[in-house]
């Protein structure tokens, strides 16, 4: 028994050697194919901080809330898929000769879908009077679909260079026998700037006009493949 199973093994193992040797001999031709794209971020991130204040008037943290919220409606925010709370926190400040204050602090996450609605909401926010506002990054809203056509792209240009190898050689191109693939897809970019700042600088916000240019998201795609030749 043990002697069929060894004479088995070393079958399986020439059969195996057999089909790795016919690979290798085999002619083929490898290429590289490259495609890319810069696209302009249509997602935009923001951190949003509110704060009860101790002064006379004071707001409190539930009616800034509540006119934030009305303020993002009114310009096609969906509050309930595109804003977050991401922090609720609170101090307690001593004062000489007055009483213990407690300030209220409440942190967002928001997303604007591209840059008028981005304008849009510095218009908002400076009107409530909200400028402790950050922008944190900016992202494709579809970047799964565009990597995937990125990918195709490469493929075909791959296919391309080899069919022109292949015909100056006068071969023909078969079937493609291995393929690698190398991606370079950042899903976001950070950013950190302030809106204030942003609003500061610009003369052209006052007339509504200001629209940021962000950095645009690079995409790349690499792709080996081997093609047999007949």
């Amino acid at each position: 028994m043990k002697k069929i199973i060894a004479v088995a093994f070393m079958l399986g193992c020439a059969s195996l050697f057999s089909q790795e040797k016919g690979f290798i001999e085999q002619n083929y031709i490898e290429v590289s194919g490259r495609a890319e794209k810069e696209l302009s971020p249509d997602e935009i991130y923001l951190d949003i901080v509110i704060t009860e204040k101790d002064n006379r008037g004071k707001v409190s943290i539930e009616r800034q809330e509540k006119s934030l919220f009305k303020r993002l409606t009114s310009i096609g925010i969906d509050i309930t898929k595109d804003l977050q709370i991401s922090d609720i926190s609170s101090s307690l400040e001593k004062f000489f000769l007055k009483k213990n204050t407690i300030l209220l602090t409440k942190s967002y996450v928001l997303k604007v879908n591209g840059t008028p609605q981005l304008t849009a909401l510095f218009e908002q926010l400076e009107q409530e009077g909200i400028t402790d506002v950050k922008i944190t990054r900016t992202a494709l809203s579809n970047f799964d679909q565009v990597s995937r056509e990125i990918m195709a792209d490469a493929a075909v240009n791959a296919k391309k260079s080899a069919e022109a190898i292949a015909f100056a050689l006068g071969r023909t191109l078969g079937k493609a026998l291995y393929v690698q693939s190398y991606a370079s897809f950042p899903r976001s970019y950070r950013v950190n700037t302030a809106v204030k700042t942003m609003m500061d600088t610009s003369a052209e916000f006052a007339g509504g006009e200001f629209l940021p240019d962000f950095q645009k998201i690079k995409m790349e795609h690499q792709v080996v493949v081997r093609f047999a030749l007949e």
